[in-house]
């Protein structure tokens, strides 16, 4: 049963992220910069929320969700016709495992749901500031 709660905490929270921040990127100024400080706040929120509600191990749904988000990046190559989303791919299921097991780690230190968001967010920030500063030195993951 556990499984399927992960599955489908994990999926919920990627699917509606992906809604969510295709909003921001088309309604929101800034553009990608903007989003990968907003979106690590809701996509948070989504995986700590539905894993509480569901009650899925934090680390799983982040894991489900990195998986979704891995299968996109994979789909990508196919949408725009340019090479292998490999490597996002894979960065993208270490990046939300990371992210769970921050979330974790700081939930069994503190029991507080609260205090595993404002983990889980942090670390999802400074990943996605690493990111981009790949990306602007023109090292592409």
């Amino acid at each position: 049963m556990i499984f399927w709660q992960t599955f489908a905490a994990g999926f919920l929270a990627a699917g509606t992220a992906l809604v969510v921040n295709n909003l921001l990127l088309r309604l929101g100024p800034g553009g990608r910069p903007v989003l990968a400080f907003l979106g690590p706040l809701g996509e948070e929120a989504l995986k700590t929320a539905l894993s509480f509600m569901t009650g899925a191990p934090l680390a799983g749904v982040h894991f489900v969700f990195g998986c979704v988000e891995a299968c996109w990046e994979l789909t990508g190559s196919l949408r725009s016709g340019r090479g292998s989303y490999l490597k996002p791919a894979l960065a993208a299921v270490a990046g939300h495992t990371l992210f769970g097991l921050a979330a974790s780690a700081v939930l069994a230190a503190t029991s507080r749901p609260e205090g595993a968001l404002v983990g889980s967010v942090l670390v999802h920030m400074a990943w996605n500031r690493f990111i981009l500063s790949l990306h602007y030195f023109g090292r592409k993951l």
